[in-house]
C-alpha cells in the first residue's frame, strides 16, 4: 500500500520535480495534467497519452527516450466536430465531457489509440507513426453501427497471442458501475458481443451477448488495463466508492482470460469464471484518498518493469504523472519502493530508469517562426481555423477576433490557444503583442482557466478607439490604465508558485512590469487542472486581430 501527499520540506510545499539534472528524478515526474496517464514501449521509445476532455485536438501523445523527460509529439483526434457540432466554437458544449482516459497499444507494426467520449461514444485511432497522421473513427457493434453510446470510460485493448482482440471498459452510474469485457474483431474497429442500443440504456446489467461480459461486479470500476504476463491474464481497476470490494486499486488475474469456472475448466463470454484478487492500495492519508489511481504499466529493454499513474486529485496542476518501479513478487505487481509483503512505498526521489538523456518539457516557449503549431498547443474546443493564422504576418501568432457564443463570456470565447500550467518554485508566462490591428469592442489578454468552472485574465480592450487594460476574475473585472498614445505594444505576464494562487503584470516596454488585479487562487474543475492561454474575443462586432509576437513559458523545478 502506498500514502501520497505532495512532497513537504520543513512543512513547505517543494515544486522540484522530474529531471533533477544529477541522474535522479523527482515526483510527479511532469507536474502538470496529463491526467489518466497510459504508457507503451516500442523498442527503446516510450509513448504516454492523457484525457483531453473538451480540448483539441483530442488525445495529447507524449514521447520520451527514458521515462522521465517527455516532449509532445501530436494528438490523436483531428475530427471532433464530425463527431459533435458540440466541439465547435459555435456550442462549445464538451466541458466535463470529450475525451477520457485513453490507452494507446502497438499491434502488428500498427499505433492503436481508444478512448471514451464520455458524451458520444468509443472512439478509435490508428497510425503507422505515433507522430501521425492518425485515422480516427468510431468503433462499431456488432452489427456495424457506430457504437455513439453515453457514460462509457477508460478502455483498453488487448490482442492475445492467437490474435484473438478484445477490449475492456466502464460504464460509471447509479447502480451498474461495473467493468465489462467486449471481443474484438482483430482489426479492432468492432466490438462483436456489442449492440449499441443495448448498451446505450441507462441504469441496467448489461447482459451477453449485446453488452459484453461483467468481468468486475463491483461498484465503482473504472482504471481498465488489461495485459499478459508469464501465463496470466491481468485485469486491474480501481474503486472509487465502498460499494463494491471498498477503495482501492485491484488487479484480477487468471491462468484464463474470462477466469476459471469452479471445476478448473476456463471462462468464457457470458459465463465468467473466478479470478484471483490483490489489493494494490487501499490506504486513506490525512486529507483526501490517495490510491494509485488511472496509470499503466511499461517495461524497459533490460526486463525492469515500471508504473506511470496519478495518486492526486483536484490541484491546480490537475492529476499529474508519477513515475514508480514495479516489482513481481509471485507474479503479482507491487508498485512502489522498499517492498516488503507484497506492498510498496511511495519514493520522491528516484534514479532515472536510463541515463544520458538531457532535461526536456512537454510544454514551453514559442517564437510563432514555423507555419505550423507546436503540437505542446492546445485549443479550447476546436477552433475555427479562417480566424488564425501563422503565415498572415510570419514570426506572428495572428488571432481574429469573434463574438462569444450567445454573448456568455470567456468560456464561450472560440479559438483559446493555451497549454497546460506546469507546477513550480516559480512558473511565469510572458507574452508579447501588438493591438494595431485591434477593433471596438475587442478584448485580448492572457488568461488562467480550468474545465468551465473558474477563470481570470489580464486584457486589452478597446472601447470607443481608446485601449485600456482590464484584469477580470469570473465575470468582476478592474480598470487599469489608458495605453499611452502610440503605444501599440503590450507585455502582459502571469507568475505563480507552488502555492497555487497567481498574479497578473503588463509592461509597456518589456522590463518594468506593473502588478493589475488581485490574487487569482487557480483550481481544477470538471476534471480540468489549470490552463494558460492567449485569447481574443469581440461581442460588438465580428472585426478585429492581435499579433502575438513570442510567448516565453519558465518554470523553476530543480
Amino acid at each position: 500500500m502506498i500514502v501520497v501527499l505532495w512532497e513537504t520540506m520543513n512543512g513547505q510545499i517543494t515544486g522540484r520535480w522530474g529531471d533533477q539534472g544529477n541522474g535522479t528524478f523527482r515526483n510527479p515526474v511532469i507536474a502538470a495534467d496529463y491526467s489518466d496517464p497510459d504508457p507503451l514501449r516500442v523498442g527503446d521509445d516510450y509513448y504516454l497519452v492523457a484525457s483531453t476532455f473538451e480540448s483539441y485536438p483530442g488525445v495529447t501523445i507524449l514521447h520520451s527516450k527514458d521515462l522521465v523527460n517527455w516532449t509532445t509529439i501530436g494528438a490523436a483526434l483531428t475530427d471532433l466536430v464530425a463527431v459533435d457540432s458540440a466541439y465547435s466554437v459555435k456550442r462549445m458544449e464538451r466541458y466535463n465531457g470529450g475525451a477520457y482516459a485513453p490507452t494507446i497499444s502497438y499491434h502488428r507494426n500498427k499505433f492503436y489509440i481508444y478512448v471514451n467520449l464520455y458524451t458520444d461514444g468509443f472512439y478509435m485511432a490508428t497510425a503507422d507513426n505515433p507522430k501521425g497522421p492518425w485515422k480516427s473513427q468510431f468503433v462499431k457493434d456488432k452489427n456495424g453501427r457506430p457504437l455513439r453510446v453515453t457514460r462509457w470510460s477508460d478502455p483498453c485493448p488487448f490482442w492475445d497471442d492467437d490474435g484473438k482482440a478484445y477490449l475492456v471498459s466502464s460504464h460509471p452510474g447509479r447502480e451498474y458501475w461495473y467493468s465489462y469485457i467486449f471481443q474484438m474483431s482483430a482489426d479492432g474497429t468492432t466490438l462483436l458481443d456489442a449492440d449499441s442500443a443495448h448498451i446505450d440504456k441507462k441504469n441496467i446489467l448489461y447482459q451477453y451477448p449485446d453488452g459484453g461480459t461483467v468481468i468486475s461486479p463491483y461498484h465503482s470500476s473504472e482504471g481498465n488495463r488489461i495485459f499478459k504476463r508469464n501465463g496470466y491474464y491481468y485485469l486491474q481497476h480501481i474503486e472509487f466508492t465502498n460499494k463494491g470490494l471498498g477503495e482501492g486499486t485491484y488487479v484480477f488475474r487468471s491462468r484464463h482470460l474470462y477466469g476459471t469456472l469452479p471445476d478448473g475448466t476456463p471462462g468464457k463470454p457470458g459465463q465468467p469464471g473466478k479470478y484471483e484478487v490483490f489489493t494494490i492500495e487501499k490506504v486513506k492519508s490525512r486529507d483526501h484518498l490517495r490510491i494509485p489511481g488511472q496509470g499503466g504499466y511499461v517495461d524497459t529493454p533490460d526486463g525492469r518493469w515500471f508504473w506511470i499513474g496519478q495518486f492526486t486529485r483536484d490541484y491546480a496542476c490537475g492529476r499529474p504523472p508519477h513515475l514508480l518501479p514495479v516489482t513481481w513478487v509471485n507474479d503479482w505487481p507491487v508498485i512502489g519502493v522498499d517492498v516488503k509483503n507484497r506492498e510498496g512505498q511511495m519514493a520522491w526521489q528516484l534514479p532515472k530508469p536510463v541515463m544520458g538523456f538531457s532535461a526536456s518539457l512537454p510544454q514551453g516557449s514559442d517564437e510563432f517562426t514555423e507555419t505550423k503549431l507546436h503540437p505542446q498547443w492546445m485549443w479550447n474546443h476546436v477552433p475555427d481555423n479562417k480566424k488564425w493564422s501563422l503565415t498572415e504576418r510570419p514570426g506572428y501568432l495572428r488571432l481574429y477576433a469573434s463574438p462569444t457564443v450567445d454573448g456568455k463570456g470567456f468560456f464561450k470565447a472560440g479559438n483559446t490557444i493555451n497549454q497546460r500550467y506546469m507546477r513550480s518554485d516559480s512558473t511565469s508566462v510572458t507574452v508579447k503583442m501588438e493591438i494595431k490591428g485591434m477593433s471596438n469592442g475587442q478584448k485580448t489578454g492572457l488568461a488562467h482557466f480550468n474545465g468551465g468552472k473558474t477563470y481570470a485574465f489580464i486584457a486589452v480592450v478597446k472601447q470607443e478607439n481608446e485601449l485600456r487594460l482590464e484584469f477580470e476574475i469570473n465575470e468582476q473585472s478592474v480598470e487599469g490604465e489608458v495605453f499611452p498614445y502610440g503605444q501599440d505594444c503590450i507585455y502582459l505576464r502571469t507568475s505563480m508558485g507552488v502555492e497555487d494562487k497567481a498574479t497578473f503584470q503588463y509592461s509597456w516596454d518589456g522590463v518594468t512590469f506593473y502588478n493589475l488585479g488581485g490574487i487569482y487562487p487557480m483550481t481544477s474543475a470538471n476534471f480540468r487542472g489549470d490552463m494558460i492561454g492567449v485569447f481574443t474575443y469581440n461581442d460588438l462586432e465580428e472585426s478585429g486581430f492581435v499579433d502575438v509576437d513570442w510567448f516565453h513559458y519558465q518554470v523553476t523545478n530543480k
